[in-house]
């Protein structure tokens, strides 16, 4: 049970919810959201807008919401927690001109913008927890007519603006504080007034809602300029697109519109539209004036102009799922534009890599297991799944294997796998081993057993970058990977003497190799790990005491903390430390197979008692959720991943099994959450 205080707590932070922008008051309507659809509705805000709501949006880190509408000050923003609605900030001192249609935040949260109806259709603001800053200077070239929506692109390198009057679509870079020059229009227009707009996630695309036919039109999109438009989908909307929405992962693409079925969706892949989704049973009951996703991406929502007036589903890789219950208290007029936030509870997931064909398996995860495996991704990796790790954001997924590319990344979100990222241009020279991001998402690393044997690249949501420079002393044959929590430094695990390698790590790439441990890992390194508050770095290898762990000062390591007296009883695989940096659980080849130990600044405690149902086999790799409450095993011999409840200081009863199994004999494991 929480305390009261932590409740509070619990209840201060942003929390899953879904908003509606509608006609009349209160004008904005916000649910709870979950997995079984909407919850009770939010007391109504003490300040509400002053006309109708036009369009809504969260803030990316779920703490303000902002609703476009009618009439002066045509914006209004609260702050928003699991509490619901704050104190209305002050209104922008420099008010938009009209009515406003669209309304976004940049992705880092530091502006907003808003398209209104009159010149110069659009304006944009500083954004902080003290609301809105200064108007930022306008556009040297406007749009050219009433501003209907807005979106930054994901990487917040651009702005686009949906508008009536011919090209229909004007986009812009976006520094950060001011616009750029005018991108040049697409060679191809949308065909009429256009109500909406939307880039895909990894920022490869742009898609435009519009007036006549074929009502939705997208373009490849470069960072600097459009592509040429891809073909229309087979199967159109059936009249005028008023809303435009990608899928989290980018696999899918939605259009609002006027005439039944109202809400069209398709597959979405970088070839542009794919078969149109077969329609919701229930349809959503009038013209649809707006469409979104949930965060997650296990949901879709509509708001449209007869009650019940927002309408929302289910969403899979199939498509549309059974309608979900109608919210208990209804909208009251027109649903004009919706948005989920995310925050509250996380959703929790959990991945293995693993031997043969689909080579890696994932699984929802919550305090009572595993649940139903997620469908494969459409492209696997082509061999045996080595390692796998995810983003620290929760949205990308990435798998170390054996044969070319070497290493696979995907989007991700709570549905599952997305669409494959492109391979880095510069591939891993031999089968990837191990894979880990940079806690700050910046970077993605991969080792392998041939020179260089390491292989590191930017990162970022529409993925690898250039490779970085290799170090100039290269590690040897690698096994593992690892980054500090701050970033600021990369440690890899080898096969041959000093066994362990590490280096400073910035926005450069490698920096010097750190001075080897004064005390070598006594035979290959296999596996590395650094404690969550980066104080402490850890070894499995092979030979006694198949676990070595240093200080870690930031920029060297410290004297050998002495073994643990009850030692693994064979080679060391993997090793992890508990979130809160409390235990430390080293994975090895040989009956108990898994062992863990209090761990402190005095280093090892005393090792916990082995859990009472041990893996099956050989433990490749250990890790602990995200909220410290499990740790999983990936080992040879069927089930391949064994998962116990872990109370901080020791083994709770196995889970069950997952109902589908990995295929052969598991590598690596992790947790993933998404909140």
């Amino acid at each position: 049970m929480f305390s009261s205080a932590a409740a509070q707590v619990s209840a201060a932070l942003p929390s899953r919810a879904i908003a509606v922008a509608q006609n009349t008051s209160p004008r904005i309507s916000a649910y709870s959201w979950s997995s079984s659809g909407f919850g009770s509705k939010y007391s109504n805000p003490a300040t509400l807008p002053t006309g109708d709501g036009s369009a809504v949006a969260f803030s990316p880190d779920g703490s303000a919401i902002a609703v476009g509408h009618a009439t002066s000050p045509f914006i209004t923003a609260y702050p928003w927690s699991g509490l619901g609605f704050g104190a209305k900030y002050t209104n922008p001192a420099t008010l938009p001109t009209d009515y406003a249609g669209g309304v976004a935040f940049s992705p880092n949260g530091s502006a907003i913008a808003v398209a209104h109806q009159t010149s110069p259709f659009i304006s944009t603001y500083p954004w902080s927890g003290s609301g809105f800053g200064t108007k930022y200077s306008d556009p040297a070239t406007l749009p050219a007519g009433l501003g209907t929506d807005v979106a930054f692109s994901p990487n917040g390198a651009a702005i686009a603006v949906s508008h009536a009057t011919t090209p229909f679509i004007s986009a812009y870079p976006w520094s950060g504080s001011s616009f750029g020059t005018k991108y040049s229009d697409p060679a191809t227009l949308p065909t009429g007034n256009a109500n909406a707009v939307a880039f895909s996630p990894d920022g490869s695309a742009i898609a435009v809602a519009h007036r006549a036919s074929p009502r939705i039109s997208a373009y490849p999109w470069s960072g600097s300029s459009f592509g040429t438009k891809y073909a229309n989908p087979a199967t159109l909307p059936t009249d005028d697109g008023r809303g435009v929405a990608f899928s989290p992962v980018g696999s899918a693409i939605a259009v609002a519109h006027d005439i039944s079925p109202f809400i069209t969706a398709y597959p979405w892949s970088s070839s542009g539209f794919g078969t149109k989704y077969t329609n919701p049973a229930t349809l959503p009951t009038a013209g649809a004036n707006g469409v979104a996703f949930s965060t997650d991406g296990s949901a879709i929502a509509v708001a449209h102009g007869t009650t019940p007036f927002i309408t929302a589903y289910p969403w899979s890789s199939s498509g549309f799922g059974t309608k979900y219950a109608n919210p208990a208290t209804l909208l009251n007029d027109n649903g004009q534009g919706v948005a989920f936030t995310s925050g509250g509870f996380p959703i929790q997931q959990i991945a293995v890599a693993h031997d043969t064909s689909p080579f890696i398996s994932a699984y929802p995860w919550s305090s009572s297991g595993f649940g139903t495996i997620y469908a494969d991704p459409a492209t696997l990796p082509t061999n045996t799944g080595n390692g796998v790790a995810f983003s620290p954001d929760g949205s990308a997924i990435a798998v170390a294997h054996g044969n070319s590319p070497r290493i696979s990344a995907y989007r991700w979100s709570g549905s599952g796998f997305g669409t494959k990222y492109t391979n880095p241009a510069t591939l891993p020279v031999d089968d990837g081993q191990s894979v880990a991001f940079s806690p700050d998402g910046s970077a993605i690393a991969v080792v392998y057993l041939s020179s260089p044997y390491i292989s590191a690249y930017p990162w970022s949501s529409s993925g690898f970058g250039t490779k970085y420079a290799d170090p100039a002393t290269l590690p040897n044959f690698g096994e593992s990977v690892a980054f500090s929590p701050n970033s600021s430094a990369i440690a890899v695990a080898h096969r041959a003497s000093p066994r362990i390698s590490a280096y400073p790590w910035s926005g450069s790439g490698f920096g010097t190799k750190y001075a080897n441990p004064a005390t070598l890992p006594t035979d290959s390194g296999q596996g590395v790990a650094f404690s969550p508050n980066g104080s402490a770095i850890a070894v499995a290898h092979d030979v006694s005491p198949y676990i070595s762990v240093y200080p870690w000062s930031g920029s060297a390591f410290g004297t050998k903390y002495a073994d643990p007296a009850t030692l693994p009883t064979s080679t060391g695989k993997g090793v992890a430390f508990s979130p809160n940096g409390s235990a430390i659980a080293v994975a090895y080849q040989g009956s108990p197979y898994i062992s863990a130990y209090p761990w402190s600044g005095s280093g090892f405690g005393t090792k916990y008692a082995d859990p009472a149902t041990l893996p099956t086999g050989n433990a490749e790799g250990v890790a602990f959720s995200l909220d410290g409450s499990a740790i999983a095993v990936a080992h040879t011999t069927t089930p391949f991943i064994t998962a116990y409840p872990w109370s901080g200081s020791s083994f709770g009863t196995k889970y069950t099994n997952p109902v589908t199994l990995p295929t052969f004999d598991a590598k690596s494991v992790a947790f993933n959450r998404i909140t």
